[in-house]
């Protein structure tokens, strides 16, 4: 082992006064240690945290193991020493264990410690919203069930072992100045306890918010500082168009806990039992907490009981109206079977006496006899008969004992007079398909009785001579029967909707490749100079197209004083770009960027040469550059369409949009912008378009110029659009809202209302 230097020494030094320790006079409690008799459990995962919890640092022992944090937890367990090994220099079989600690002491990081510091400070306030936290990983803390007992391992092969020092630290201070400390930490390799719920409970409760959300959740025991425990579950559900919001659950007693399990477990049976019946959707409400719904009821433990009652009586009703209405699909499709008979042997008598003719008219002797034959009447078509029954109440006795009335119903209840209207619902579906099919088989009965009279008469309006019955039977063509036939039902066309999370990579490429051939780069340009100043746009575009609009030049002179700041704090880094010589060639091939995981060699638009804007621009300059850039616009939009039926969408102050309008086609890209509004509701925009509607996107071509030939195709830097609505008319929209929780940081979180209004927009 090398000998330590001067330098290492003084930094030693240093470093334990840091941690005030002094190794001339050991602090005794450090050199006591209790065996722990742990057992590590082989089937544990020790990445997986299940129990957090205020500490006193004066519980906790320390161990030190020479190992990493990846070594499989026996290994660990059985390699490490109590610290008093590496702080003990009498016994000559722990002095290369000391001199291991003063590499460690050597190593000491205080930015890390007094990071750990600050985070346990304010954890000390206020626990994570999420629980964990970005540091819980390094404490590796663990409990010895045998003598009630905290212990940490401390692996000396890591570079960073700040937590081991910090809660030395901690320690010694506590013992000098007689004051509690205590650290917030994950317990590791600690199983829940099984106050609130069991384990089994637990695992069953992460399957049910799965099965609900689609998204695993994760549950803490929770244990304050007054070590009163609670459970938490974190996880996140959809809240609209695929767009997900975190959620939190708090369960201060048994009783919270065991009635959330309930709840839960009720809607999954019932999810399961009868799936066409029971869907449960999860909202965030307005607190920021989670709630469940079957259609606008809100499900609770205490509702629990009342909604089963009230859902068997809805059922129960809806059984008696399946009845009924099953008695009279019956006595329906018994009627068309009876008429169906009739038209059969109608259609029959017919296709006898046209068969004679056809027989007859082969022979001489044949048509003679036909002529002369004494004409059969002909059963007269059917009327038409309503088949519309007389309202008949079914037998009310049957209907009104389906269920034994009970005062409070169970979920068993509910699941068998469930069934019991879908077998009825069945049957009646059946009856309908039975009732269709043989009301298409009456149109085509009827419809051949229609042309065998036809046929008939055509033959017997030549019977009027023999010269001429025998002309018409000596024709080598004779009108043949029409038959009836099963018209095909029309289809609908369905057209292809733009799914973002499937489709975006696709669409991006194709429309990339169509604005790189179809579009200018003026016209790119103009793209863009949208998204630098949308306010000026918007004023102008205004005026362009409404007469009455007086332009508020103020606007404009704002927005462009703001763009000559900006380039003033730029300068230096513009006049470099600015005397280049090489232009889109300044960089050589060594010289690579990436876009999506794909090198690229181009260079990224400038922002203030597009809007044309120096420290002397006008605004009679500003404006001429950016009507040029509307005009542009408005010849780009006719270029591109889109391929597929879409939704776009806005965060806006407004109800309504107009004019030219930067949209989103991804709604997560845009509900992030809902925060920086600060405000507790924020409106949405949605407009659907359909395929082939004029618009223009955000991709890779609008932000750089392609000179090298060398940028990746596709829509990877931004997943806007750019609509001219003055060329759409917006139908009246649909209306809703929701909540989503936004987190501000590690603790805290903002619940803010999203209003839509929903579009749909046409060509004019």
């Amino acid at each position: 082992m090398s000998e330590m230097t001067s330098k290492d020494n003084e930094i030693i030094e240093k470093n334990l006064k840091y941690i005030g320790l002094d190794l001339n006079q050991i602090p005794d409690f450090l050199m006591q240690y209790e065996p722990l008799n742990f057992r590590p459990l082989k089937s544990y995962d020790d990445i997986i945290y299940k129990v957090y919890r205020y500490i006193d640092v004066n519980d906790i022992e320390i161990l030190i193991t020479p190992t990493d944090r990846l070594t499989d937890l026996q290994e660990k367990y059985k390699l490490a020493s109590p610290l008093y090994t590496y702080l003990d220099t009498n016994s000559e079989k722990n002095i290369e264990r000391h001199a291991q600690f003063l590499k460690l002491i050597a190593n000491i990081d205080e930015e890390k410690i007094e990071q750990i510091e600050k985070e346990q400070l304010r954890i000390k306030e206020q626990i994570p919203y999420q629980v964990k936290y970005p540091n819980h990983y390094i404490w590796q803390i663990y409990y010895s069930d045998a003598v009630k007992k905290y212990f940490m391992l401390v692996p000396t092969n890591e570079q960073d072992n700040s937590a081991l020092f910090y809660l030395l630290k901690k320690q010694i201070n506590s013992k000098k100045e007689k004051k509690k400390e205590t650290i917030f930490a994950p317990i590791t390799h600690l199983e829940y306890s099984g106050q609130f719920l069991t384990k089994t409970e637990i695992n069953d409760i992460e399957n049910y918010l799965w099965y609900f959300t689609k998204e695993w959740v994760s549950i803490y025991e929770v244990y304050n500082k007054e070590n009163k425990m609670n459970i938490q579950i974190i996880g996140s559900t959809e809240v609209y168009e695929k767009t997900r919001s975190n959620y939190r659950i708090i369960l201060n007693s048994k009783e919270d806990a065991i009635n959330f399990y309930k709840v839960l477990k009720a809607m999954f049976i019932l999810s399961t039992g009868v799936p066409n019946i029971y869907k449960f959707t999860c909202k965030i409400e307005e607190n920021g907490d989670i709630g469940f719904y079957n259609d606008q009821t809100k499900l609770t433990y205490d509702r629990l009981p009342e909604f089963i009652n009230t859902e068997v009586q809805n059922k129960t009703e809806n059984i008696k109206s399946e009845a009924a209405e099953k008695i009279k699909l019956e006595k329906r499709l018994k009627r068309f079977n009876r008429l169906i008979e009739e038209l059969t042997q109608d259609y029959l008598a017919r296709q006898r006496q046209i068969s004679t003719f056809l027989e007859c008219k082969k022979t001489f002797f044949g048509r003679v006899k036909y002529f002369f034959k004494k004409k059969k009447e002909v059963p007269e078509n059917i009327k038409k008969e309503s088949l519309r029954e007389k309202e008949e109440n079914p037998e009310t006795q049957e209907l009104q004992n389906i269920y034994e009335k009970k005062e409070q119903y169970t979920i068993e209840d509910l699941i068998n007079i469930c069934t019991k209207l879908q077998e009825k619902e069945k049957e009646n579906t059946n009856l309908k398909l039975d009732i269709h099919a043989i009301e298409t088989k009456k149109e085509i009965l009827t419809k051949k009785i229609e042309n065998a009279d036809i046929y008939i008469k055509e033959i017997d309006s030549h019977k009027k001579s023999i010269f001429e019955f025998w002309k018409y039977t000596s024709k080598d063509e004779v009108q043949t029967l029409n038959e009836g036939e099963e018209q095909d039902e029309k289809k609908e066309k369905i057209s292809k909707y733009f799914n973002y999370e499937t489709d975006l990579e696709d669409l991006g490429k194709m429309i990339d490749e169509l604005q790189r051939r179809k579009l200018s780069k003026n016209e790119t340009d103009a793209i863009l100079a949208v998204q630098f100043d949308p306010k000026t746009i918007a004023e102008l575009e205004k005026e362009k197209y409404d007469e009455k609009y007086i332009l508020n030049q103020k606007v404009i002179e704002k927005e462009l004083e703001k763009l000559k700041k900006e380039y003033e704090s730029n300068l230096e880094y513009i006049n470099i770009k600015d005397i280049d010589l090489f232009g889109g060639l300044s960089d050589d091939k060594t010289k690579v960027k990436m876009i999506h995981n794909q090198k690229h060699r181009e260079i990224e638009k400038d922002k203030f040469k597009i809007l044309n804007v120096n420290l002397e621009t006008t605004v009679e300059n500003y404006i001429d550059t950016m009507k040029h850039y509307i005009n542009l616009i408005v010849e780009a939009s006719n270029k591109i369409t889109t391929p597929y039926n879409m939704s776009l969408y806005k965060i806006n102050t407004k109800k309504k949009i107009e004019g030219i309008e930067i949209l989103n086609i991804n709604p997560q890209n845009e509900l992030k912008k809902a925060i920086e509004t600060k405000k507790d509701k924020v409106n949405m925009c949605r407009i659907n378009i359909n395929e082939n509607m004029p618009i223009l996107f955000y991709t890779n071509i609008i932000f750089y110029d392609n000179f090298n030939q060398t940028l990746p195709v596709g829509m990877d830097l931004s997943s806007e659009v750019l609509l001219n609505l003055r060329k759409m008319t917006l139908k009246e929209p649909k209306e809703e809202s929701f909540y989503m929780n936004f987190e501000l940081n590690e603790f805290d979180i903002k619940t803010i209302q999203i209003q839509v209004y929903e579009y749909t927009a046409n060509i004019e």
